[in-house]
């Protein structure tokens, strides 16, 4: 009797398992700037990945191989469209021409899920680097963001989402916000 109780059992457990996509969405949002600190100003950007792989998810489980999910958009392209977004509210054009260049680049940008004994281990880390030329003087600054959080079940690929998204976008935040960006942004380095 305990036998076919045991198989019915492991075969609904089986069938719980998490089916992971080839892909994941990765929206991070920005919020418009409600002051305008730029005008007339205007600036060339582009984005770099410098991460060691292309997966921004690394689902590790127990007596099975590893999963990585990459992002459906690449993520460098992904981060210059946002922060171009937050800039171009903020007053800034963004172009083909400009008297500043702005370098946005991927340094690490990963999410790891480890399964433990009876728990899953998710944690983050995101680290984008900016750099600003203007005629010859240069910034480069970096940000970071990280997270950790151990629980009984396993995440779901939306929860994973999420954690990236909010680290993305807050780091694009902190990026409009920087006081020393902004007067390289506007021309004027020493501001």
């Amino acid at each position: 009797m305990k036998s076919p109780i045991l198989l019915l059992a492991a075969l609904l457990l089986g069938g719980c398992a998490t089916h992971w996509p080839e892909t994941a969405l990765l929206n991070p949002q920005v919020i418009p700037a409600n002051q305008q600190y730029y005008s007339g100003n205007r600036i060339t950007m582009e984005g770099i990945d410098k991460r060691a792989a292309a997966h921004v998810f690394a689902i590790k489980q127990k007596e099975k191989a590893p999963v990585y999910i990459k992002s459906e958009q690449p993520l460098n392209t992904l981060l210059v469209e946002r922060l171009s977004e937050g800039l171009r509210s903020q007053g800034l054009e963004v172009g083909n021409s400009g008297t500043t260049n702005l370098t946005l680049q991927v340094n690490n940008a990963l999410v790891n899920v480890e399964e433990k004994t009876f728990t899953y281990v998710t944690k983050s880390k995101v680290s984008l680097q900016v750099m600003a030329d203007f005629q010859g003087s240069r910034l480069t600054k970096v940000f970071n963001a990280s997270a950790s959080k151990e629980g009984p079940g396993e995440p779901s690929i939306a929860d994973l989402e999420l954690v990236l998204n909010q680290q993305l976008g807050s780091l694009i935040q902190q990026i409009m916000a920087d006081e020393q960006l902004r007067g390289y942004l506007k021309g004027q380095p020493s501001a």
